[in-house]
C-alpha cells in the first residue's frame, strides 16, 4: 500500500475537518484502505457530499492545498499536484449520476484525530461494476476488472 499517499490524505483531512468538511475516500487508495492490499494507488480522490462545500467553499480548499505546496493542474479545474502527490476533488452528486451508493451507508473512519468516509465492500462493487462498463474508462477497465473480481471474492467471504 501507498503510506506515503495515505499520509499526505490524512494531512489534508485534517485541515478538512477543521472546516467542517468530512470528504469521501474514493479510488484505488481507498479501495487500499478498505481491502488492505496494494492497488498501486497513485493520487488521492476526495470526494466532497455536501454540494454546498463546492459551491461556496472552494476558496477555502483551494487555500488548503496551496498552504501544502500544491500547485492547480492545467489539465483539471479541480486537480493539484505536489512532486509525487497528485490530488483532485469531485462532487459526490455528480458521481451518483453514474453510481448509486447510497450515502448514509457509508462507513465514517475515526483515524488519528480525523474523519472521513469510506465505502463499504458491496458499495465498492457497485463503484467497480459500473466503471468496469464506462466507455470512458476503457484503458482502465482490466484493473477495474481485476479490483472487481477481487472485491466479489472478499465479499463472498463476509
Amino acid at each position: 500500500m501507498n503510506e506515503n499517499l495515505h499520509d499526505e490524505f490524512l494531512k489534508i483531512v485534517i485541515e478538512l475537518n477543521k472546516l467542517n468538511i468530512i470528504p469521501l475516500l474514493l479510488g484505488s487508495l481507498g479501495l487500499e484502505k478498505v481491502t488492505n492490499r496494494s492497488w498501486q494507488a497513485s493520487d488521492i480522490d476526495i470526494y466532497l457530499i455536501d454540494e454546498e462545500i463546492l459551491d461556496h467553499r472552494y476558496e477555502d480548499i483551494q487555500k488548503i492545498l496551496i498552504d501544502r505546496n500544491y500547485v492547480k493542474s492545467l489539465d483539471s479545474y479541480r486537480s493539484y499536484i505536489k512532486d509525487d502527490f497528485e490530488v483532485e476533488y469531485k462532487s459526490f452528486l455528480d458521481f451518483q449520476k453514474l453510481v448509486k451508493i447510497d450515502k448514509e451507508k457509508l462507513n465514517l473512519i475515526k483515524k488519528e484525530g480525523v474523519l472521513y468516509y469510506l465505502p463499504t465492500i458491496e458499495q465498492f462493487i457497485e463503484i467497480y461494476s459500473s466503471s468496469a462498463r464506462d466507455p470512458k474508462r476503457k484503458e482502465k477497465m482490466q484493473k477495474d476488472s481485476e479490483k472487481l473480481e477481487y472485491l466479489k471474492v472478499m465479499g463472498d467471504q463476509w
